[in-house]
């Protein structure tokens, strides 16, 4: 059965260089390949594996006029990815995030920034939420996520929430999230443990809580989910991969558990791979 989600949230431009070591302070390190440049973010890369699961993802978003528009709009296409720019014929400035990953132990560093504000007059104005199955967010761009996930809540559609990091805004967000997937970065104020970070999103009105700590077991309100052993080469994105496999996954079987464990599977899988994207053709290959 195939599913339809808008998936609401941040776009990066990445870029993303390998290499043997990372630098030492004041010197210069030379990278062997050429970068790869591709569009990131949480909300955006998830929409991607939902993609490559041949679920159908409208990404709502901010890219507007800049010097990369076209790279950006040219990775979202060949990802199938149909986006829906808010700020579309409007300058605005991309959001650059500069990756550096060891090729020794995939290990990485990103520079990157927040986005400024932006002001949207009518956030629901480009978007029709009946024409989806769910609604997906990570939390940036708020102008938009709130009035989204609302109206979600209100038309009884599951809301799902990647909770990368805490942001002011979260408190205006979760009481409209059904199932909110964290890392364990994500610390609301107060929370020194997981026990507590589950039990705070649980008080705000979400009903499953689950949080990803890398090759470590997940953490869930329902117990833990074990995850299996890989050689990674890069780990860039695979906690954006497991939300969205997780949206394809839940959106099937409606199993929380069931849904994270698989959908552990493709991030674990994704982590065998160089950059954000070549590992979707060699999961379709392995299908």
């Amino acid at each position: 059965m195939t599913s339809k989600g808008l998936f609401v949230g941040l776009t990066t431009v990445d870029i993303q260089y390998f290499v043997e070591s990372h630098p030492l302070q004041n010197s210069k390190v030379k990278a062997k390949d050429k970068p790869i440049v591709v569009a990131g973010g949480p909300a955006a890369n998830a929409a991607v594996a939902f993609c490559v699961l041949n679920g159908q993802a409208d990404f709502y978003t901010c890219i507007g006029e800049n010097a990369f528009r076209r790279v950006l709009s040219d990775d979202f296409m060949e990802s199938k990815v149909k986006v829906i720019d808010a700020m579309s014929e409007k300058m605005y400035e991309p959001i650059i995030a500069s990756v550096l990953t060891n090729t020794s132990n995939s290990d990485r560093t990103i520079i990157t920034h927040h986005p400024d504000s932006v002001y949207i007059e009518d956030a629901l104005e480009k978007v029709n939420i009946s024409d989806y199955d769910f609604v997906f967010t990570d939390g940036f761009y708020p102008e938009l996520a709130v009035p989204v996930c609302k109206k979600a809540r209100d038309m009884g559609l599951p809301v799902i929430f990647d909770g990368g990091s805490w942001k002011p805004q979260m408190p205006d967000i979760l009481p409209f999230v059904d199932i909110a997937i964290c890392s364990a970065n994500y610390m609301p104020p107060g929370c020194t443990s997981v026990n507590d970070i589950i039990q705070f999103t649980q008080k705000m009105g979400v009903r499953h809580v689950a949080i990803s700590r890398g090759e470590k077991p997940i953490i869930t309100d329902e117990g833990e989910i074990s995850i299996q052993k890989v050689d990674a080469v890069d780990s860039l994105g695979a906690g954006d991969f497991l939300h969205g496999a997780f949206c394809w996954y839940y959106m099937q079987n409606k199993n929380f558990t069931n849904s994270l464990q698989k959908a552990s599977e493709l991030a674990t899988f994704s982590t065998r791979f160089k950059g954000t994207r070549s590992w979707t053709a060699n999961w379709n290959s392995k299908l």
